[in-house]
């Protein structure tokens, strides 16, 4: 399996590696670094309740506390939230949690960090553990077994849902199998500052393909406070001075990771929101080194319609920045920019469900010699 991806990702980043040192060496500029935070549920998905006490608020309380403490701990940190109020993007919880993920790329995140406050049918169980994203077959096979008797049911992707064999679990995959490392990294220095704190340290988990970690391009996880079952840890995490801790735990490990990254030298995306200034001064030769080759003949799934030439690591290409295809059509609207290269239309239409989760209006097309064959 391993080897199967492998040899999957060689296909997907040797043109853009083959492109690359075909453009001018210029040493990009040093951007600032960004964090996403994203306070779990919100408007009317209240999460877990105690009492008057819900978690959507809890969960915003405490990441608007870590946006306050990183702007006095590491002060050139750009921090976003995916929402500062009680508010959420979608009523239907796969799209709302999905939609905080697509955010967080399109800020070109370094890290996003959600945060959620847990429970359980036995209130003798306490303390924070943090959640970060598996795709093997183990992990896969447990959520299908064990996914409900989660207590954020419907925060997850059902198993049932995932084509194992379709595009969009190869990318998740190769995203997974990249970023595990630093997810992991983070994790573990997490749990180490709750039991600094004197919280239970629950430790890391992996067994919940959470929405929000399954489509998230760069590092993450997903923070489980406490338990709000638990009477004494709700009172902790109700009152100020929880929630102050519990915020400086969450800091600390940022600081400490975003540290990490700079001492690696490591960068998220070059496609974030930050950078379209830089990109919308970029020539129109580098626009067009930027395009994977269309030379050949085949079916593509055309994505958006543009009357100018679009950079591919543009916003607007959601989760598809940097592979998108640029092909010639007629008209006002010429540069059509497409997703992927297939031997029949049967074979563009097995991933054509997975792209319209991003872009509803696409549609398979034909291709030769880098236009539009009707």
């Amino acid at each position: 399996m391993r080897k199967l991806i492998i040899a999957i990702l060689i296909g997907i980043l040797l043109p853009v590696v083959v492109n690359a040192t075909e453009s001018e060496n210029v040493a990009p500029e040093k951007r600032k670094r960004v964090v996403v935070l994203d306070p779990g549920h919100g408007g009317s998905r209240p999460g877990k309740a105690a009492g008057k006490i819900y978690e959507k608020t809890l969960n915003l309380d405490v990441a608007l506390e870590v946006r306050n403490q990183l702007a006095k701990k590491m002060p050139d940190l750009v921090v976003y939230l995916t929402r500062s109020c009680d508010s959420m993007y979608d009523a239907n919880r796969d799209i709302d949690n999905r939609m905080r993920a697509e955010f967080a790329n399109r800020k070109g995140a370094d890290l996003t960090v959600g945060i959620h406050a847990n429970a359980h049918d036995n209130t003798a169980v306490r303390g924070g553990e943090v959640w970060i994203l598996s795709l093997n077959d183990k992990v896969l096979n447990y959520n299908k077994k064990k996914a409900n008797s989660f207590a954020d049911e419907g925060d997850y992707i059902d198993i049932e849902n995932i084509d194992r064999s379709s595009m969009g679990f190869m990318l998740a995959l190769a995203r997974q199998l990249d970023n595990e490392p630093r997810n992991r990294n983070f994790a573990r220095v997490l749990c180490n500052n709750f039991k600094s704190l004197g919280l239970n340290d629950r430790g890391v988990f992996d067994s919940v393909v959470w929405t929000l970690l399954y489509y998230l391009e760069g590092p993450g996880a997903l923070v489980e406070t406490g338990y709000m079952s638990n009477p004494e840890e709700l009172k902790y995490l109700a009152s100020d001075k929880g929630k102050k801790e519990v915020a400086g735990a969450i800091s600390d490990a940022i600081v400490y990771f975003i540290k990490g990254l700079d001492a690696a030298g490591e960068y998220a995306d070059a496609g974030a929101e930050q950078e379209q200034s830089t990109q919308s001064t970029a020539s129109k030769e580098s626009v067009k080194q930027d395009v994977k080759d269309a030379s050949g003949a085949g079916y593509t799934i055309q994505l958006i319609s543009s009357k100018t030439k679009v950079n591919i690591n543009d916003s607007q290409f959601k989760s598809y920045r940097g592979r998108v295809m640029l092909v010639m059509g007629t008209g006002s609207w010429c540069y059509k920019y497409c997703f992927g290269s297939y031997a029949s239309a049967e074979e563009a239409k097995s991933d054509l469900a997975e792209v319209r989760k991003s872009f509803k209006d696409a549609y398979v097309v034909r291709y030769e010699a880098g236009k539009l064959v009707k």
